[in-house]
């Protein structure tokens, strides 16, 4: 019964959050992904552990100027929902509510979307900052108020701006160290 009350409260949440989120009106496609990842969080929380325990990596995949590895049992996503062939973005994805969705961006996008979704994801936000790999990441992380996680950093790597935005992991949590310590970007 429990399990049932906090799925409901979620399925709940996560539609308030999308209601609010489109009201807020739609700027340069901020509203969709906002609301992708609000709904992600919303159930990460059922389907991702807060520690990895023996995640390894399985594959190394190569995008435009990423290569990532992607753990056992998780896939690569090439492009993004709108274009699955535009080299700016990929995915490593457990499932549709878990994920590392990274997203090369102009400088001044890359800014406006971080600032964006630090001004939406407010729960138990803190800021964030490491080096994983050879990359040196600065965010924030928050809370959907109900066990489930996200982060949202940025970075420059080789005077390029990436972004990346994760659902269902803090930032210093094991299954994010272990994806973004395998990031390198031409």
């Amino acid at each position: 019964m429990k399990k049932f009350v906090k799925r409901c409260s979620a399925a709940v949440l996560a539609i308030g959050m999308c209601v609010a989120l489109t009201a807020c009106g739609s700027e340069s496609g901020s509203t969709s992904a906002a609301t992708q990842a609000a709904n992600a969080v919303t159930e990460a929380q059922t389907e991702a552990p807060t520690e990895a325990k023996g995640l390894t990596i399985a594959s190394t995949e190569t995008w435009g100027d990423y290569t990532v590895g992607v753990p056992e049992g998780w896939t690569f996503r090439k492009g993004d929902t709108l274009d699955e062939n535009d080299t700016h973005y990929c995915s490593v994805k457990k499932s549709s509510f878990v994920f590392f969705d990274f997203k090369m961006e102009k400088e001044d996008v890359c800014k406006n979307q971080y600032e964006y979704n630090k001004k939406t994801y407010i729960n138990e936000q803190k800021d964030v900052s490491g080096k994983y790999g050879d990359i040196e990441w600065t965010g924030f992380e928050y809370s959907d108020g109900m066990g489930g996680y996200g982060f949202e950093a940025y970075a420059k790597a080789n005077g390029k701006p990436v972004r990346v935005s994760c659902c269902g992991y803090k930032f210093d949590a094991a299954e994010a160290k272990t994806v973004l310590e395998t990031l390198k970007i031409k």
